[in-house]
């Protein structure tokens, strides 16, 4: 990867602005056009960006165990707790099946489940093309993403949850989101980076994430574990293999990047 600074301080000024601006995308393709996979050395470390399939199959999936997530656990845990994200060995793979259970009752339901959700985003875009001003369409699939990923997985929408929380959640998460994505690129220094800021945002997330599964965990003791699974599957699923709260919790956040940040993402990126 070429440079220009002295040890290649302008890549790493390039990678935090990009993030800082919303465009770490948009950055890094320039760099990924040289060749599908890149590498750059930094102070004694030598990393890699791929957007080869067969590289990024390799990595995450069929020789998962050649590879660690090193620091990069260190950097989200305060956010995510235990789950896919921020997990090796057995505990990832463990956490793996767990999902891909899920994914695969997801795909079976009715797309009408979508409906609401996107009669909402396109309400939206009409009152704002009417108005005639430029609009950000990304912080609109944000919330188009996440009304359907607790839809679908947390059993309720989003939308269950009175205005002011809905808009804590968006402004916490993503605040805490940014300090995870300035974590990472700290290494092993992560944890000396924490404001007082970061900790509150991430309780707020957490908090909502605990109101979830303790509603669905509090209808499961009402009405039976059937009943209860018909209605909050994936949460009901997740306490019959893990017996434990504060794990069910965690695997709803990690499902909560998965089904928000990724698709908002990529539905932003490809529009």
């Amino acid at each position: 990867m070429p440079y220009k600074w002295p040890l290649a301080l302008d890549l790493l000024k390039i990678q935090y602005d990009a993030l800082l601006s919303g465009h770490t995308l948009e950055v890094l393709t320039e760099y990924i056009t040289i060749a599908s996979t890149v590498k750059f050395e930094q102070w004694g470390v030598t990393g890699y960006i791929t957007t080869d399939p067969e590289n990024i199959e390799t990595i995450l999936s069929t020789r998962f165990e050649d590879y660690c997530l090193g620091s990069r656990r260190i950097a989200g845990l305060p956010l995510l707790g235990e789950g896919i994200f921020a997990q090796d060995g057995p505990a990832w793979k463990r956490s793996r099946e767990l999902i891909r259970r899920q994914f695969v009752r997801v795909q079976k339901q009715n797309l009408q489940v979508f409906t609401s959700h996107v009669n909402e985003l396109c309400n939206t875009l009409e009152q704002a093309a009417r108005s005639g001003e430029i609009v950000d369409m990304q912080p609109l699939f944000f919330e188009f993403t996440l009304g359907t990923t607790t839809n679908l997985l947390f059993g309720e929408p989003h939308s269950s949850l009175a205005k002011k929380d809905r808009d804590a959640l968006r402004d916490n998460f993503d605040y805490a989101a940014l300090i995870v994505g300035i974590r990472v690129r700290l290494a092993d220094l992560a944890p000396l980076y924490s404001p007082a800021k970061f900790k509150k945002a991430c309780k707020v997330v957490r908090d909502w994430a605990t109101f979830f599964a303790n509603k669905a965990l509090r209808y499961k003791d009402e009405v039976g574990e059937e009943k209860a699974f018909e209605k909050y599957s994936f949460i009901i699923d997740l306490w019959k293999e893990m017996k434990d709260e504060n794990l069910v919790r965690d695997q709803l956040l990690h499902i909560l990047i998965a089904g928000r940040d990724s698709t908002a993402c990529l539905l932003s990126w490809t529009l």
